[in-house]
């Protein structure tokens, strides 16, 4: 599994680089932690928002299509 994010932030934290500050996203952290250990390769990296330009128009057309 290969996941690309435009959140530094979470990303780092997914990597164990930063802590969970938000109690409320721990949860959440754990999970998802607990997702990608079950793949025997993964990875998971930052990619700049201004290079993600694409694929965020997509998901916010998504998103835009399920709301009407």
């Amino acid at each position: 599994v290969s996941v690309r994010s435009d959140s530094e932030l979470m990303v780092k934290q997914m990597l164990g680089e930063y802590k969970i500050r938000q109690e409320g996203l721990q949860a959440l952290f754990v999970e998802a932690r607990r997702l990608f250990l079950r793949f025997r390769h993964w990875s998971i990296t930052h990619v700049p928002r201004e290079q993600n330009r694409r694929a965020d128009e997509l998901a916010n057309l998504s998103i835009d299509r399920k709301t009407r």
